[in-house]
């Protein structure tokens, strides 16, 4: 028989919708594998061969589709959650299929209002004092209690953000444009499961747009984002921030427990630079001044975790961050 609105559906049916077709409820709501599965325990049990389809497990798998996985992404379907009694008739509705390929493509988006902000976690934030003429790096990681863990964070709507900022520096063409590509050409750098971000009015370099589930799974990096300066002498001055996975994959798909980021300020410039004649004439202190940042230069990172206003349980669990190394030359 075939799928239409207005038949009685059958059980093989109702299991399609539940777990056994491509798109199905519980790859998206429960573990799932890889870029699918928020890691919830109520997923929806199948039923056996033969068997009638009750009230109760109709309202279940409409309820889990609209007013959890839609709810929780703030995604928009054909149908409502149904509100059936004992011995009411359970017949097929137009578009559930449909909407739960909604559903399933739209899986990493998430309502503001489900994910919780944390600012400077685990106090890892950093505010570089000193003066520096080649680089300032800030290596920051996410560990989580399992590769399931980062997989459900990501996938259910998480994201990690970083900002530089420079304040307090001596005023100079040098620290203007530092200025200027820190807040204004590259700003805010976020990472999410399948995109990842530049939030300022620059054109970057390096734009590798797939998120998480593009870092590497080893100990090298990707390269997710780089911007240059625009405007000359130093125009190879630039930020960026390389992202890797490591640790257990575990068995369901994912890439690991550790995600580490790394965000970088390079001075490449050589501008007014008075390098002197050594051994005999020192460099001039008021020359080399202009190849040199000073000021606060702070290193911010921040995160949106999902919570359980939608979600039935706290499936990603603690995230510790921690500084793998900062240095400045």
């Amino acid at each position: 028989m075939a799928y239409s609105a207005g038949d009685t559906i059958l059980d093989d049916e109702y299991n399609g919708f539940v777990s056994t077709s491509s798109n199905n409820i519980n790859a998206i709501w429960g573990v799932g594998n890889g870029t699918k599965g928020y890691g919830q325990t109520n997923t929806i049990s199948t039923v056996s061969a033969g068997d009638s389809i009750t009230s109760t497990q109709w309202n279940t798998l409409t309820a889990r589709l609209v007013t959890s996985i839609a709810g929780h992404q703030g995604t928009s379907v054909n149908n409502s959650a149904s509100s059936l009694s004992s011995g009411d008739s359970i017949a097929i509705i137009n578009n559930l299929g449909a909407d739960i390929t909604t559903v399933t493509n739209a899986r990493y988006t998430v309502d503001s209002s489900n994910v919780t902000a944390s600012s400077n976690p685990n106090s890892v934030n950093r505010t570089f004092t000193g003066d520096w003429r080649t680089s300032t790096v800030h290596e920051v990681k996410f560990t989580f209690a399992s590769s399931d863990a980062l997989r459900y964070f990501f996938n259910a709507g998480g994201e990690i953000t970083h900002v530089w900022n420079l304040s307090g520096h001596t005023t100079s063409d040098k620290s203007g444009e530092w200025v200027d590509l820190f807040n204004t050409k590259a700003a805010t750098f976020k990472i999410t499961a399948v995109t990842d971000s530049l939030s300022g009015s620059g054109s970057a370099d390096t734009n590798v747009n797939n998120g998480f589930w593009d870092s590497n799974n080893n100990t090298s990096y990707v390269i997710l984002q780089k911007m240059f300066a625009d405007t000359s002498p130093y125009t190879t001055n630039f930020v960026q921030w390389e992202v890797k996975t490591t640790g257990s994959a575990g068995s369901n798909g994912g890439k690991g427990n550790v995600l580490t980021i790394k965000a970088t300020a390079s001075d490449a410039a050589a501008d007014s630079d008075d390098e002197g004649q050594a051994p005999q004439d020192a460099e001039d202190a008021a020359q080399t001044a202009l190849d040199t940042v000073d000021g606060n230069l702070t290193s911010s990172w921040a995160l949106k975790k999902p919570n359980t206003t939608v979600l039935n349980n706290d499936a990603v669990g603690t995230i510790t961050a921690a500084e793998v190394s900062q240095s400045q030359s």
